[in-house]
């Protein structure tokens, strides 16, 4: 996994949740009778990792900008409680 999250804000608190990119391997498989099946394809897709306990949260995404997109609700929301509290 490699971490793409890009502190772009500035501020003084880190982000709690970041976007991890993780590989994808999808399988083809095969029909009964079929004598081979296509290779591996290789891809990507992206997760939102919760850096305090470095788990993931949601399924993951297949667009980058949709897993920042969820990172940014996420930490804004935390950051709105973490004031309140």
């Amino acid at each position: 996994m490699v971490d793409v999250n890009k502190n772009l804000r500035g501020g003084a608190m880190e982000d709690i949740f970041v976007v991890k990119r993780c590989n994808k391997i999808i399988i083809h498989g095969r029909r009964a009778g079929e004598v081979s099946h296509a290779p591996p394809d290789a891809s990507v897709w992206y997760m939102v990792t919760d850096t305090r306990t470095r788990g993931f949260i949601g399924d993951g995404f297949d667009l980058e900008e949709d897993a920042r997109r969820e990172c940014q609700r996420l930490n804004d929301r935390s950051r709105v409680t973490v004031r309140q509290g």
